[in-house]
């Protein structure tokens, strides 16, 4: 039956992969690392899953009305393993959309080394206000809650109240952070406009994750964010590779534009 149900589930995303328009080479690497994953590092993968439940565990102190998050921690793990983010001295990280601040907690907990901005509206986006994350009560205190929760890492975290368009148009340097995570708009307009803006503020080696990408609310698939992010990959296929490929797709950044290699080589001396 297990399998059964894991065959199942891999013929959908198939099929969500051709909807979505996704290249070919893309369908081919989200075969290739969900393999990899599953048969050579078994061994790894049940001790994040130990760490999964541990988190788990600790985020019941936490002031939360949902986690659409936890699920994807040994995604996060095997990335953090992989690039040794652990050894860094330093690491610059941007989150964009951080609703009560639950992978914000995370990763600033994990990471003793990172700090990190956090950029939202704090008004919730189409299918929060939509669905069942609707009630006032809810979308009155995601703020306080994510005050609430991120207070105790003080100047780690810096807080952008805005759009991303907003912070990207005020605050835009490039190749500045070591890790992006894009989490917010899931319309494809806004994704697409995200993932460029992030990857340029990225720097060479550094690395970038996009939450949902198979993740479906919008009616047409590619008004969802696999549309926007296989054009982004498309765009930028000679400056990234992909280095995880689960719920989320992870990619690590191989090249800045030559539009902005001068400049970031500037900003780096």
């Amino acid at each position: 039956m297990k399998v059964l149900r894991a065959t199942e589930n891999q013929l959908h995303k198939f099929r969500f992969l051709r909807k979505a328009d996704a290249p070919f080479w893309v369908m081919a690497k989200y075969y290739a690392l969900h393999t990899s994953h599953y048969f050579a590092n078994r061994h790894r993968h049940k001790g994040y899953r130990a760490r999964k439940l541990e988190f788990r565990q600790l985020k019941e102190t936490l002031s939360l009305d949902s986690d659409w998050f936890t699920g994807n921690i040994p995604t996060w793990l095997r990335f953090f393993d992989e690039q040794n983010l652990y050894a860094r001295p330093h690491l610059d990280c941007l989150e964009i959309g951080s609703w009560q601040g639950l992978s914000a907690y995370f990763l600033l907990s994990q990471l003793a080394n990172a700090r990190l901005t956090c950029v939202d509206t704090w008004e919730g986006a189409d299918e929060h206000k939509a669905g069942k994350a609707k009630g006032k009560t809810v979308l009155s205190r995601i703020e306080q809650s994510f005050d609430a929760n991120l207070a105790v890492f003080g100047e780690r975290v810096r807080k952008y109240k805005g759009t991303s368009f907003d912070f990207f148009a005020e605050h835009f340097r490039p190749s500045v952070f070591d890790l992006i995570y894009v989490d917010g708009s899931h319309h494809s307009d806004d994704v697409i406009v995200d993932a460029i803006k992030c990857f340029e503020m990225l720097k060479v080696g550094g690395v970038m994750v996009f939450d949902d990408y198979f993740w479906r609310y919008y009616d047409r698939v590619i008004d969802n964010p696999a549309g926007a992010l296989n054009m982004f990959l498309r765009l930028k296929l000679h400056q990234l590779e992909i280095i995880g490929f689960d719920y989320q797709l992870v990619i690590r950044k191989t090249a800045d534009s030559a539009r902005f290699a001068e400049e970031a080589a500037a900003v780096a001396g």
